[in-house]
């Protein structure tokens, strides 16, 4: 199930402040072999779009062979999904909508030669939309680590209440607001707090999903961290980051 969410409407998404440069992501490991990465992130991507059709997607390069997709959200979070590629420029922003189809077709492209790598090439340039700076890549401290099954069923209980109780504008606030995860750190005094509307990410976006291998069942955890002004989800199938109240982090409103 993807909520109604306001800002959803997918004819909302439009090029108003893009330019017509673009950006493209070098692939570091060739496409046939992190196709399932890129068909995962493609299908994150659409879901996102389902949200808010004005999605967009930052490129925030991750060491000098990785490279985060960063979605925003209306859930005032935003998910990373982590590829094997170099942006043109780190930090640039698209508007999602070119994102699914690129990464999608990826996988089934004839890789190139040694002298010939891989490149995708995505356009509708918004840089100046992207509100703040993205997440760090360190400083995050480790609160605690759930079952993976665990926040699927708090998931689960989330789409009952959407179902009993949404109307014509998505899920009520009090229901994306209500803190769902209630952590103590050795780190820091107080409760540390995750609110529906994360969970709601991790689990409309299917970051927590169910793993198909049995071998993967051992990593069907969630970790939750922190900095000064992030909290961060790992999941097996994508990250979350949320700026904590009171904080300095900024992320982009819904368009």
């Amino acid at each position: 199930m993807l909520f109604n969410l306001p800002g959803g409407d997918p004819s909302s998404a439009s090029a108003t402040g893009a330019s017509a440069d673009a950006v493209t992501l070098t692939l570091t490991r060739p496409a046939t072999a992190q196709s399932s990465t890129l068909r995962r992130t493609a299908t994150v991507a659409t879901r996102v779009l389902r949200m808010d059709g004005g999605a967009m997607a930052r490129f925030v390069a991750v060491g000098e062979q990785a490279t985060d997709v960063i979605f925003s959200t209306p859930l005032g979070c935003v998910v990373a999904e982590r590829l094997h590629a170099v942006p043109s420029q780190d930090g640039a922003v698209v508007l999602a909508d070119s994102v699914p189809d690129v990464l999608a077709t990826a996988g089934d492209r004839a890789g190139g030669g040694a002298d010939e790598p891989e490149v995708l090439t995505f356009t509708g340039r918004v840089d100046m939309l992207w509100t703040g700076t993205p997440p760090p890549s360190t400083g995050f401290t480790i609160v605690d680590t759930v079952p993976g099954a665990d926040v699927r069923s708090l998931f689960a209980e989330m789409e009952k209440e959407a179902d009993a109780h949404s109307g014509p504008a998505g899920l009520p606030p009090s229901l994306l607001d209500q803190p769902l995860l209630r952590l103590t750190s050795k780190h820091e005094a107080g409760i540390i707090e995750v609110p529906g509307r994360v969970v709601a990410a991790v689990g409309a976006l299917g970051l927590a999903a169910e793993p198909k291998q049995a071998e993967a069942a051992a990593y069907d955890l969630v970790r939750i961290s922190t900095t000064g002004s992030w909290i961060r989800m790992d999941a097996l199938f994508g990250t979350v980051y949320m700026p904590r109240p009171g904080g300095l982090a900024r992320i982009p409103s819904p368009n």
